[in-house]
């Protein structure tokens, strides 16, 4: 009797295993994060209208390498700059890209539902290198719908908000930044 229970649970758990396996999965949900003065942001769950679109690999960027030249003023902390490509609206970096005269990209809107690893996906850069240049006016790394996010080396202390609040945080001393425009 023992055994047929036995027999039956596990055949039982093979099925369900199948069966999941089987469901398709549930369509992605993005959080839209309505900012507010209040303490906890509203949080509106809507199913993704974002293009899913992979313009390809990050071809035209440059890899990050250690600056040979430590007096090199065009570097961040010691690191060659990163310069962003936009390879298009991703399904979590869908926000629009803010391009100088020359077309490459220097900030970034946030759109709903966007992450920065991601974002940095799209732009060809680090995540990490995204969360440095926008170290001075961001407190964290939590994003809102509306937020204006920094790209461009050049422009750490003046591009770059949170939820509508700006931040004056500094670096180490010994940080190496480019020149500031």
């Amino acid at each position: 009797m023992g055994a047929k229970r036995a027999g039956t649970t596990i055949g039982i758990g093979v099925l369900a295993v199948i069966l999941t396996a089987c469901t398709p999965p549930p369509a992605p949900l993005v959080d839209a994060v309505r900012p507010s003065m209040s303490a906890s942001p509203t949080i509106e769950t809507t199913p993704s209208t974002a293009p899913v679109v992979d313009r390809g690999p990050c071809g035209a960027s440059v890899p990050v390498r250690a600056v040979s030249d430590p007096s090199d003023p065009e570097q961040l902390g010691g690191k060659t700059l990163e310069i962003p490509v936009d390879r298009g609206p991703l399904d979590t970096a869908s926000g629009e890209a803010v391009l100088n005269a020359e077309g490459t990209p220097v900030a970034y809107h946030v759109a709903p539902g966007d992450v920065f690893s991601t974002i940095a996906a799209r732009f060809c850069v680090a995540e990490d290198w995204l969360l440095i240049v926008n170290h001075a006016r961001r407190d964290n790394n939590g994003l809102y719908a509306g937020d204006t996010l920094n790209l461009d080396a050049h422009t750490i202390f003046s591009v770059g908000d949170q939820n509508g609040v700006v931040s004056d945080n500094v670096f180490p001393a010994e940080f190496t930044l480019p020149p500031q425009r």
